[in-house]
């Protein structure tokens, strides 16, 4: 009888894994390539917050951790939407292949990011080869015009829902949560909650313990079952 407890234990994680994240999921090991990739008018939180979750995995284990850089179609330094100056670490060409994409807003997310050839070619390769893809604020524009969020669920800017969804009708756009995470494409609505979809990102790579020991050192709080978000499986 006792074999048979443990048997229906067995089935049952299986069947029903862990809110979305897999109970059985195997965890990275050495450092993950992550490029954020940005260009001129990037909005400073949709950069700065994602970036600094992801840095801060490196001590949680300095030997297994999220390795942060950003790169530019041409390496040249650029300005932020609010002025502050930044020398990238890559261009297109020298980048090297990317785990973890994460494409921040830009003040032209909507509008030249999509019509600049050399960007948006770049990113569809990247895309297709990273692990996962971070998208913050009308970041998600960019990643629906190359394709992959063609049939899939995601979400933007609050405001910015209703066109997302007029642009790319393929697109299904949530308006009910903060992030929504549909296979390795995480998208989410920016602003001062940029920060929550780089947690759950450390928390489905490592655990929710290591996404809050992050959390904690930047003085916040992670607990994904008071925030409004949407797992695809």
């Amino acid at each position: 009888m006792k074999c048979m407890h443990v048997i229906l234990v067995i089935v049952c994680l299986l069947a029903y894994p862990l809110d979305g994240l897999g109970a059985s999921q195997k965890k990275p090991t050495g450092v993950l390539d992550a490029g954020f990739v940005c260009v001129d008018k990037v909005y400073n939180s949709e950069l700065m917050a994602p970036y600094d979750i992801l840095q801060h995995t490196f001590y949680r284990d300095s030997e297994n951790y999220i390795k942060c850089f950003i790169v530019t179609p041409d390496g040249e330094p650029f300005v932020t939407f609010e002025g502050i100056h930044i020398t990238p670490d890559y261009s297109f060409e020298d980048v090297p292949v990317l785990d973890i994409v994460i494409i921040p807003s830009t003040e032209t997310s909507m509008t030249e990011d999509l019509r600049n050839e050399k960007l948006m070619t770049w990113l569809k390769e990247a895309v297709e080869k990273a692990s996962h893809v971070i998208t913050v604020c009308d970041g998600a524009f960019p990643l629906a015009a190359t394709g992959a969020l063609d049939g899939r669920s995601a979400t933007t800017f609050p405001s910015d829902r209703d066109k997302l969804a007029d642009m790319f009708p393929k697109v299904n756009v949530r308006h009910d949560a903060h992030f929504v995470a549909d296979g390795k494409l995480i998208t989410s609505v920016g602003g001062a909650l940029s920060y929550e979809p780089a947690l759950y990102l450390v928390e489905k790579l490592y655990s929710l313990e290591d996404a809050k020991r992050v959390a904690k050192g930047l003085v916040l709080d992670w607990d994904r079952a008071k925030i409004p978000h949407a797992i695809v499986e």
